[in-house]
């Protein structure tokens, strides 16, 4: 009896191109700056936006073989009757002598703004455009797979292996943390860290030699990063971030890659505290320039706030010092007195 075997998709672990030494050293003077822009940092804001092997539902997916395409955009989602957990509706077989190419985009939603989706004689990759909005509200965490080859070789008749789909993140991921460093017993508050200009608009290329980003238009975008708050909170509330002590943005948020040719505007707001009494509140304008933001990289931005720089760099907060200035003598007048005792006082 022949067998028959289904077409199989499944999605397996997303992993970020990602090195823990890219660094960017950003600050100046006085000034307040963000140094140390790293990817793949071991802690997450406590909203993160990335899509992960647990939390991903769909994607679609293009695939051809040597003689044109046959999946184009299929949805394919999580659960269903298909033994990998992924299905997809309209079902698909191997056929023994055909070479299969395959690629993906996740989520599904995305699928409506993928064009030009192609395979190249004798290539190995199916290559498409993807026309991208970002938006603050409601961030999409754009993934692409490109799973190897399979040869006509390779597909027999009892060939039934599932296209093994590894995604990577296709977008840059930002966070902000800020140091205090004013002195021992202040403390330090940030509210409201938002980026004031980013992209909203790019186009993804996904080709042979790599994907990239082009296009990037329209950068009046408004990225929320919330208030500085405590670890493993769950509200946005802004913490108090004691001397010597290094807290997080409640979010982190996705950006389009961008050469470096960019200048990003931070603003937010640090309030100033000698112990539990608030003494000055701050605003602060701050420019990111001269940093590449990569595909697949996540940054994490930080500040250190000092004396010189949590008011006004040009004008840092001078300390408060004491001196003696003279000690007055004794009182010089009424001189010479003759004091009367009461009889009736006496001593033991």
């Amino acid at each position: 009896m022949k067998k028959i075997f289904l077409i199989g998709l499944a999605a397996t672990a997303m992993l970020a191109s990602c090195s823990n030494d890219e660094t960017v050293e950003m600050a100046q003077s006085k000034a307040i700056g963000f140094s140390n822009a790293f990817v793949n940092n071991g802690t997450r804001s406590i909203v993160d936006p990335s899509f992960t092997k647990d939390n991903l539902e769909d994607f679609a997916v293009y695939g051809f073989t040597q003689k044109g395409q046959i999946f184009k955009g299929d949805k394919v989602y999580k659960g269903g009757t298909a033994s990998t957990g992924w299905s997809y509706d309209q079902l698909q077989y191997w056929v023994p002598g055909n070479t299969y190419t395959f690629g993906a985009i996740a989520p599904y939603s995305v699928a409506e703004n993928v064009s030009d989706v192609t395979l190249s004689e004798n290539a190995t990759k199916v290559e498409m455009q993807v026309a991208f909005t970002n938006t603050d509200a409601n961030q999409v965490d754009l993934l692409h797979a490109a799973p190897a080859q399979i040869t006509g070789t390779e597909v027999t008749k009892t060939y039934k292996t599932p296209v093994g789909m590894t995604f990577s993140h296709q977008l840059s991921k930002v966070k902000f943390s800020f140091e205090n460093a004013v002195g021992e017993g202040y403390n330090v508050k940030i509210k409201n860290v938002k980026i004031i200009n980013a992209y909203t608009k790019g186009t993804l290329t996904v080709a042979a030699v790599g994907n990239s980003w082009s296009g990037q238009e329209n950068n009046n975008l408004e990225l929320n990063f919330g208030n500085v708050v405590a670890d493993n909170t769950t509200v946005d509330e802004a913490a108090v971030i004691a001397n010597a002590t290094t807290l997080e943005s409640y979010n982190e948020k996705l950006m389009i890659p961008m050469n470096n040719s960019a200048t990003y505007t931070v603003t937010f707001t640090a309030e100033l505290f000698k112990d539990k009494v608030l003494l000055g509140t701050f605003v602060h304008t701050v420019t990111i320039k001269n940093v590449e933001f990569k595909l697949g990289y996540c940054y994490d931005f930080k500040a250190t706030l000092t004396h010189e720089n949590i008011m006004d760099p040009e004008n840092p907060l001078q300390p408060i010092e004491f001196q003696v200035v003279n000690v007055d003598d004794w009182n010089n007048t009424d001189v010479e007195q003759t004091l009367k005792v009461p009889t009736t006082q006496s001593g033991n």
